[in-house]
């Protein structure tokens, strides 16, 4: 988003990550800007974008607020975040949509006419029928089969990948996410590139060239640790076993209240059974050495190259999580058959699901602390959680494994993520 509002003529000053509204507060008084952008990738950076909305409005900020994000929707910011703020907050589906939104607003011809648009379009989300389900009581537990063989991993200990060579991590970085998510590039990168165009060939042979230069300087460095952890399911709650056969950590997830049910401890074999079950648990970073190098060379005026350094350290730790779970799939027994495609696993076309924390199956970013506890993250590859449990550097993942067979990613509704909270608050 910074590089496209940059290339269309806009001063953007960013604040980072993990910005709490009294540092955004500063920074309003400071800069006086025309625009906010706010980002929630995760289920809590949704939810803290209201919190920020209502500290924004304390201060007396009346400023323009663009929002967006993997975490929120257009109803959603017409729902919570506009109503905390009380002035103008616009909903941008993806970083071109923001650059229209902001040129707009900024624009004297438009600004109020793009304003009530808004403000009309968040009026009728709002007074929208809200869709009720047809009962209140919780959908019962799916019915899973855990009637077949378990697949033994080959061991239980921790392993730390250290340097992994980026040669193997970027055929596996996802094009669509690079290209059209960070670079802003319309449309499939190959079908462009087939067609001659010459924007996603200029944009392709910059990129070339950043990973040509990382890979001969060493300056972005791959580490992850891993561990496969037996495990068994009651309820919503999953139950990781030590050597002794004792309970080293749980983790609780939601339940659907509607549709099929599903709970992401369903893909685990209950205590009923009598089964001992596996999970894989991961973690992965390419964001070590990454921060100087791309404040070195935005220093030297490389912006774009700087951006593309940025981008390629948050979709390589992701290829270095796909690539992983490729490989963990390869320990459990079941690879990928011969003729998979990297599209087909950029899908999820293979056996098992991987969840990462702040997701809505997996809401509870306060679980990171379990996950970075019994691998020992930090001692491993140097990655460590912030007071808002988010990771340091940024470009990293984190995950759950799950093998079963039928496991599959799912939706949990708002209404089953809020009840979800109010019983673990009360201890239910």
């Amino acid at each position: 988003v910074e590089i496209i509002l940059a290339n269309n003529g806009f001063r953007v000053v960013n604040l980072g990550i993990k910005v709490p509204p009294e540092e955004l507060i500063a920074a309003y008084r400071s800069h006086r800007p025309d625009l906010i952008g706010l980002s929630g990738l995760l289920v809590k950076s949704a939810q803290q974008m209201v919190v920020t909305a209502e500290d924004l409005r304390a201060a007396g900020v009346r400023c323009p607020v663009l929002v967006g994000g993997a975490a929120l929707s257009a109803k959603f910011t017409a729902a919570k975040i506009a109503p905390a703020y009380g002035e103008l907050v616009c909903y941008a589906n993806d970083a071109m949509r923001g650059l229209d939104l902001a040129n707009k607003l900024v624009d004297t011809r438009t600004r109020e006419a793009t304003a009530a648009e808004v403000q009309a379009a968040q009026a009728r989300l709002r007074e929208a029928p809200v869709r009720v389900a047809a009962t209140a009581a919780p959908a019962a537990a799916p019915l899973i089969r855990h009637d077949q063989p378990v697949p033994t991993p080959p061991d239980l200990k921790r392993h730390v990948v250290d340097r992994l060579p980026l040669e193997e991590i970027f055929p596996y970085v996802n094009p669509a996410m690079l290209y059209g998510k960070h670079l802003g590039l319309r449309g499939n990168l190959e079908t462009l590139l087939a067609a001659g165009d010459e924007k996603a060939k200029r944009l392709r042979e910059r990129v070339a060239a950043v990973e040509n230069e990382l890979l001969a300087n060493g300056a972005m460095r791959a580490r992850g640790v891993y561990k496969f952890f037996p495990a068994q399911s009651d309820g919503e709650t999953i139950f990781l076993h030590g050597p002794d056969r004792g309970v080293t950590e749980s983790f609780t997830f939601p339940r659907q209240s509607t549709g099929e049910g599903l709970c992401l401890a369903d893909f685990v074999a209950p205590r009923a059974t009598g089964l001992t079950d596996y999970v894989a648990l991961f973690a992965v970073s390419c964001g070590d050495g990454v921060r100087d190098l791309a404040e070195r060379w935005k220093a030297e005026g490389r912006f774009l190259d700087s951006h593309i350094l940025q981008a390629l350290a948050i979709e390589g730790a992701e290829a270095f999580a796909e690539l992983l779970h490729r490989r963990l799939r390869e320990m459990w027994g079941f690879p990928d058959p011969p003729e998979m495609t990297m599209s087909e696993r950029f899908k999820a076309r293979y056996r098992g699901v991987r969840v990462s924390f702040g997701y809505p199956a997996c809401p509870r970013l306060e679980d990171q602390e379990k996950l970075f506890r019994v691998l020992d993250v930090e001692a491993a590859i140097g990655l460590r959680l912030t007071e808002g449990y988010m990771m340091d550097p940024e470009a990293s993942v984190s995950a759950l494994v799950f093998h079963h067979p039928e496991a599959r990613y799912f939706v949990i509704p708002p209404g089953d993520l809020e009840a979800f909270e109010r019983r673990l608050a009360a201890g239910a």
